[in-house]
Protein backbone atom coordinates (compact mmCIF):
# COMPACT_ATOMS: atom_id res chain seq x y z
CA UNK A 1 0.00 0.00 0.00
CA UNK A 2 1.10 2.92 -1.03
CA UNK A 3 1.26 6.19 1.68
CA UNK A 4 0.28 10.27 0.84
CA UNK A 5 0.52 13.08 2.47
CA UNK A 6 -1.11 16.19 1.29
CA UNK A 7 0.48 19.82 0.16
CA UNK A 8 -1.73 22.61 0.39
CA UNK A 9 -1.37 25.53 -2.03
CA UNK A 10 -3.30 28.79 -2.36
CA UNK A 11 -6.39 28.66 -4.55
CA UNK A 12 -4.71 31.76 -6.76
CA UNK A 13 -1.28 30.00 -7.26
CA UNK A 14 -3.18 27.08 -8.29
CA UNK A 15 -5.60 28.97 -10.99
CA UNK A 16 -1.92 30.37 -12.19
CA UNK A 17 -0.68 27.32 -12.49
CA UNK A 18 -3.82 25.46 -14.47
CA UNK A 19 -3.93 28.58 -16.94
CA UNK A 20 0.16 28.42 -17.77
CA UNK A 21 -0.59 24.64 -18.72
CA UNK A 22 -3.58 25.06 -20.56
CA UNK A 23 -1.57 24.14 -23.70
CA UNK A 24 0.56 21.83 -21.98
CA UNK A 25 0.52 18.16 -21.95
CA UNK A 26 0.04 17.72 -18.17
CA UNK A 27 -3.73 16.82 -17.09
CA UNK A 28 -3.54 18.57 -13.55
CA UNK A 29 -1.66 20.85 -11.75
CA UNK A 30 -0.45 17.96 -9.47
CA UNK A 31 1.40 16.40 -12.51
CA UNK A 32 3.01 19.31 -13.40
CA UNK A 33 4.00 19.80 -9.67
CA UNK A 34 5.71 16.56 -9.93
CA UNK A 35 7.28 17.31 -13.22
CA UNK A 36 8.86 20.09 -11.97
CA UNK A 37 9.85 18.88 -8.71
CA UNK A 38 11.59 15.46 -10.18
CA UNK A 39 12.89 17.81 -12.82
CA UNK A 40 14.50 19.91 -10.37
CA UNK A 41 15.61 17.22 -8.01
CA UNK A 42 17.55 15.25 -10.56
CA UNK A 43 19.61 19.03 -11.99
CA UNK A 44 22.72 19.06 -11.58
CA UNK A 45 22.10 22.99 -10.96
CA UNK A 46 22.71 24.36 -7.92
CA UNK A 47 21.81 27.38 -6.07
CA UNK A 48 23.24 28.87 -2.95
CA UNK A 49 21.67 29.21 0.04
CA UNK A 50 21.35 33.07 -0.59
CA UNK A 51 19.79 32.41 -3.72
CA UNK A 52 17.31 30.03 -2.35
CA UNK A 53 16.61 32.85 0.48
CA UNK A 54 15.62 35.38 -2.00
CA UNK A 55 13.73 33.33 -4.25
CA UNK A 56 11.64 32.10 -0.38
CA UNK A 57 11.85 35.97 -0.12
CA UNK A 58 9.91 36.63 -3.35
CA UNK A 59 7.40 33.94 -2.53
CA UNK A 60 6.25 35.45 0.67
CA UNK A 61 5.64 38.84 -0.63
CA UNK A 62 3.37 37.60 -3.81
CA UNK A 63 1.50 35.99 -0.95
CA UNK A 64 2.29 31.97 -2.12
CA UNK A 65 4.38 31.08 0.97
CA UNK A 66 3.68 31.87 4.65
Amino acid sequence: MTDYTTISLRKEFVADVEAYIEDEPFGSVKEFVKHVVVREMESDDEISETEARQIAQKLQDLGYME
